[in-house]
C-alpha cells in the first residue's frame, strides 16, 4: 500500500467537499477515482453479475452522498472502498430479502482475474462454492480473504463483535473444505477445465 502525501490528502478532502456541495465536475473526479474499487467490492460481494452491476451502482451513489463525511484519514479510494463495502452489503440483503427465486449462475465472471492458483484445482469455480454458504460467512470471507479486510474492520462492516467474524470465518472455510473434498472424492468433473476445452 503506498503512503498517502499530505498534500493530495488534503486536496482529496477539498475536492470530496466540492462533491458533496454539488459540484458536479468535483462529482465526476470523484466517481472516476473510486469506481475501480466501487466495483471491485460489489463483485466480490454479490453472487452474480446482474447482482454485482447493481450493488455497484447503489454504491457509488453512496459514496458521493457521503463525500461530506471525508476527513482525509485514509486515501479517498480506501475510504470509498468502506462506504461502499456497506452500502453493497445492505443492498445484497435487501435485494436476497425480495427475492424469493434461486441465486442466478455463480461462475458469470470472477472478481480477480484469472491465474494459475490453487482454484483452478477446484472441481467448481470458487464462486459456485461461496454461494452455497450462508450470507454471513460468504460475506466474511470475501471481506477478510479477497478484500484484505482486519477481523476487526470485518467486524465494524458488518455489525458484530471480532468474535462472530472469527467464527463465520472458520465455518465457513470449513463448510468450503467439506463441500471440496467430497466433490473430490466422488470425482466430480472439473467444470472449469470442461468449460476451456469446449
Amino acid at each position: 500500500m503506498r503512503k498517502s502525501d499530505p498534500l493530495e490528502m488534503s486536496s482529496d478532502v477539498a475536492l470530496a467537499q466540492e462533491a458533496s456541495q454539488g459540484d458536479r465536475r468535483a462529482q465526476a473526479i470523484v466517481a472516476r477515482r473510486v469506481l475501480p474499487r466501487v466495483r471491485k467490492v460489489a463483485r466480490s460481494l454479490a453472487t452474480s453479475t446482474a447482482d454485482a452491476d447493481d450493488a455497484a451502482q447503489h454504491a457509488l451513489l453512496e459514496v458521493l452522498r457521503s463525500c461530506h463525511t471525508f476527513r482525509g484519514d485514509a486515501s479517498l479510494e480506501r475510504w470509498a472502498a468502506r462506504i461502499a463495502t456497506r452500502a453493497a452489503l445492505r443492498h445484497l440483503q435487501r435485494e436476497r430479502k425480495r427475492s424469493t427465486a434461486g441465486e442466478a449462475a455463480l461462475d458469470e465472471a470472477p472478481a480477480i482475474a484469472p491465474g494459475p492458483s490453487l482454484a483452478d484445482d477446484l472441481p467448481r469455480g470458487l464462486r459456485s462454492y461461496l454461494g452455497e454458504l450462508p450470507e454471513a460467512q460468504r460475506s466474511a470471507l470475501v471481506l477478510h480473504h479477497a478484500l484484505g479486510y482486519s477481523l476487526d474492520e470485518v467486524a465494524e462492516l458488518t455489525d458484530v463483535s471480532p468474535n462472530t467474524v472469527k467464527g463465520r470465518l472458520r465455518l465457513g472455510l470449513a463448510a468450503l473444505r467439506k463441500h471440496v473434498r467430497r466433490e473430490q472424492r466422488i470425482g466430480a468433473p472439473n467444470t472449469q477445465t470442461a468449460e476451456v476445452a469446449r
